[in-house]
């Protein structure tokens, strides 16, 4: 009896431990989990980067209703530019010339719902002031797209001095049609150096506008630099402002005010305290760049894009642009378009969303205005494809872009490089070039220059390096490195064998690698098209034969031991078993060509719109007709969404 008592107890005791045990194993992985990243990242293609202007600053774009870019920009008075790509663009036109010792600075565009475009800008009297000339808001309209303008209509007067006047127009149209004409206003304060800012209202298409009205203000501060958006709900006005007044900060960062669309800024306006207002960028994920000048925009799909330019503590300003959600929030995904040498700066800076979602960054950079184009991206996916692995890139290879540039980096050290992906039964395939003047092959070391593939096999979005994480170098010396995590140790482990096949192609200035990784490598038995999984690429440069010094440039926000930071990454089904239909039986017949899709239709269709299976928009547009082809960007599963003039609305997928 007492032997069996001791035996209970011993064995009670043992189930404790192993209770205790399991326990600690399970919040050991609990706390290795982390809540996966969301939101988008832009991926900045330097090869499209363009000057505009060869002399100006505060460079501002748009798209016009008939698919032209408009720019302005501020250069002995307002000049206007057009293009119907983005590369080339017309000489600039004079609108506005300064006169009276009065510059004419600081221009905003708008192309209002009714076709007519205003273009606002800001008269600065230059020294030695006198009282008839004071600092104010004025527009001129074009009601013919740009061929003509009207005379000057006048918004607003602050005072005649410097210390008191009224700054940077912004201008929104709501929905009923009324012209909203933002501006950082010193007029109220001629006694202290605060600064509020303003808004006068237009109902009849900016022919002539209402007194100014506070929109927000923070006393002993400044409120500057207004830029309004409506947001993606329809219900909310959103305006980004440089806010100097946040403790801990000690300068101007950006900021958002907002206010109900139904109560549209009447008897109501933010102060300091107001829960309408809060600091726009995560600074969890991004670094204390302090600074004000910023522009806001709102993607078609709702996220918002912010701009701002700061020295980040070195004295050199630069243009840094953040993805936020669909609040104007959690602003995130801190990037810089523009690499500057040494003596660059990028200042008064805007952005502007284009087509389908294109992301124009426009920046001053030492008196003459650039572009460059960048893609927002939430998703990353591989078409059902086989490539020849051969270091080649052609269009017909089936990667998800034409030319395998799905993935774009390179703007933060100035090594542009491309990535892109594919699969089939056996294998995932992967596409990499990167423009590399200075190419060191070096053996048997990891500073070496190559690409590396990050992948969270399982998407278990670890805080830490764990099992079913792999990492795949591709050396410039043609063989791979390949890594299996290891959650004893919380590091990559790299592997005496694989069964991966690399083909490199070196040219004076860029290579080319082409991989084919088994899916058994990855600890899969097939290609896993129902799996999510995570996906990150890193980009490593070696600068010199002798030194051993090298950068690095990954995803936007992501970190190489932290999964959970990486991107989202799906195998597109196989188009031999998914049983889509590419005709319609409603009048409305659909055939593919190569990358275009062929639509007939017994009614003039209103709006096409081409989808990706994650819904975002990739094509589009209006009244097409009954006749007429559109281009697919992406390889793979595309949805063909139709309006037809009787107002049904019909939809396929198709595959390209």
């Amino acid at each position: 009896m007492i032997l069996y008592i001791y035996n209970k107890k011993n064995y009670m005791k043992k189930t404790f431990y192993l209770i205790l045990i399991s326990i600690a194993f399970s919040v050991n992985a609990m706390a290795s989990y982390h809540e996966p990243y969301n939101g988008s990242r832009i991926f900045w293609d330097s090869s499209t980067r363009t000057t505009v202007f060869s002399s100006g600053g505060y460079g501002r774009l748009i798209q016009l209703q008939d698919g032209r870019l408009m720019a302005c920009t501020e250069s002995g008075g307002i000049n206007v530019a057009y293009s119907t790509n983005g590369t080339m663009w017309s000489t600039p036109e004079k609108i506005v010339t300064n006169t009276n010792n009065t510059p004419e600075c600081v221009p905003d565009l708008i192309q209002l719902q009714d076709g007519t475009i205003i273009v606002a800008y800001n008269p600065r009297p230059s020294a030695p002031y006198t009282e008839d000339r004071r600092f104010g808001i004025r527009c001129k309209r074009s009601t013919d797209n740009g061929k003509t303008w009207s005379d000057e209509i006048f918004v607003n007067d602050a005072s005649y001095t410097f210390q008191d006047g009224c700054w940077e127009p912004s201008m929104l149209q709501l929905p009923s049609g009324e012209v909203q004409l933002y501006f950082a206003d010193e007029g109220p304060y001629t006694s202290s150096g605060e600064q509020q800012i303003s808004m006068c209202r237009s109902f009849d298409g900016g022919q002539t506008w209402g007194k100014a009205e506070i929109i927000s203000f923070r006393k002993n501060f400044r409120d500057g630099m207004p830029v309004p958006v409506l947001l993606h709900d329809g219900k909310t006005i959103a305006v980004a402002i440089e806010d100097n007044g946040w403790s801990g900060f000690g300068s101007f960062i950006p900021t958002i005010v907002t206010c109900p669309l139904e109560t549209n800024w009447h008897n109501f306006w933010v102060n300091a305290n107001s829960p309408n207002r809060w600091q726009a960028i995560n600074y969890s994920f991004c670094a204390r760049a302090l600074g004000g000048a910023p522009y806001l925009r709102v993607l078609p799909w709702g996220e918002t894009v912010l701009s701002h330019q700061s020295d980040y503590g070195d004295g050199q300003n630069q243009m840094w642009i953040y993805i936020g959600n669909e609040e104007a929030k959690d602003f995130k995904a801190m990037s810089s378009p523009f690499p500057l040498g040494d003596n660059d700066n990028a200042l008064w800076n805007s952005v502007a969303v284009i087509d389908t979602g294109v992301v124009v960054a426009f920046a001053g950079i030492n008196g003459h205005d650039e572009i460059m184009k960048g893609y927002p991206v939430r998703l990353l996916q591989a078409p059902y494809a086989k490539p020849t692995i051969d270091g080649k890139q052609t269009r017909d290879e089936g990667y998800f872009k034409p030319l395998a540039t799905q993935v774009i980096l390179g703007t933060e050290k100035g090594t542009r490089f491309t990535a892109d992906f594919a699969y089939d039964d056996d294998s995932l395939y992967i596409s990499a070039r990167a423009s590399d003047r200075t190419q060191y092959p070096i053996r048997n070391t990891t500073y070496t220059d190559g690409i590396s593939i990050y992948l969270d096999a399982k998407n278990l979005c670890e805080s830490t390096i764990s099992d079913d994480l792999y990492k795949i170098f591709m050396r410039l010396d043609s063989t791979v490195w390949f890594y299996k995590g290891a959650t004893n140790t919380h590091r990559f482990v790299k592997q005496d064998d694989n069964d991966i096949r690399l083909c490199v192609q070196r040219r004076s200035t860029y290579y080319i690698m082409e991989a084919a990784v088994p899916w058994s490598e990855l600890g899969f038995e097939k290609a896993p098209v129902n799996q999510v999984m995570r996906l990150n690429v890193e980009l490593s440069n070696r600068t010199s034969e002798s030194s051993s010094t090298l950068t690095k440039e990954m995803l936007p926000d992501a970190k190489a031991n932290s999964s959970w930071t990486w991107m989202e990454f799906r195998l597109q089904p196989n188009p031999d078993e998914t049983g889509i239909s590419s005709v319609w039986n409603d009048g409305t017949h659909l055939s593919v060509t190569g990358n275009r899709i062929n639509i007939n239709s017994d009614l003039p269709v209103v709006n096409a719109t081409l989808y990706t299976i994650d819904g975002k928009v990739v094509a589009s547009r209006r009244n097409a007709g009954k006749d007429f082809s559109i281009e697919v960007p992406t390889k793979g599963i595309t949805i063909v969404k139709l309006k037809l003039a009787n107002e049904q609305v019909v939809s396929r997928k198709i595959v390209i």
